[in-house]
């Protein structure tokens, strides 16, 4: 992620949308990296695998680059994760999301600044996020993890569930990854 600036909150939610989109912690503006075939690939099917599960179970949404503003006083921050999920009784016909997302999905991109996107993870799992999927087209691994729990990490051969997020939810690893390969 780039530094962009400095600035308060609001004089961030003030400003245009960018492409890619940018994001607020600590009084600075990152702007996310561009994203790469493999990451938009992964990406763009597990929306589709989502969309398509929600509109069956109706638990709640799934959005792509969708804005999340949430975290205590004086420490809101602003992250766009790649795709992000929202039970239903939690949903707001807001333009942003002002809580934290049940389920933030990021997928690694080559030129990740490891030390923004770790603190990034940290304040999803401190402030309010129940699971986090991280997808590492480098590895082919997907990382889970949860508030106070040990990260799970699967690969070749095992199977992404939703646990009690997206419950009934399921896909395999090797499905994921071979997107990649389309």
């Amino acid at each position: 992620m780039t530094v962009l600036a400095t600035t308060t909150i609001e004089e961030f939610l003030g400003r245009p949308d960018t492409k890619p989109a940018s994001e607020y912690a600590c009084g600075r503006v990152f702007q996310k990296p561009m994203p790469t075939r493999d990451h938009s690939s992964i990406q763009g099917y597990l929306l589709v695998v989502l969309y398509q599960f929600l509109a069956r179970t109706d638990l709640g949404r799934v959005f792509p680059e969708f804005r999340c503003i949430f975290g205590p006083p004086g420490q809101t921050r602003i992250f766009v994760p790649d795709l992000c999920y929202v039970a239903k009784e939690r949903l707001s016909s807001d333009q942003y999301l002002y809580v934290a997302p049940d389920l933030a999905v990021e997928v690694v991109s080559p030129d990740q600044n490891m030390a923004q996107f770790l603190s990034k993870i940290q304040f999803y799992l401190l402030h309010g996020v129940r699971t986090v999927w991280i997808f590492d087209p480098a590895t082919s691994l997907v990382t889970v993890q949860k508030p106070a729990e040990d990260a799970v990490i699967l690969g070749a051969g095992e199977t992404l569930d939703g646990g009690d997020v997206l419950p009934g939810f399921s896909v395999t690893v090797d499905e994921i990854f071979a997107q990649m390969r389309v």
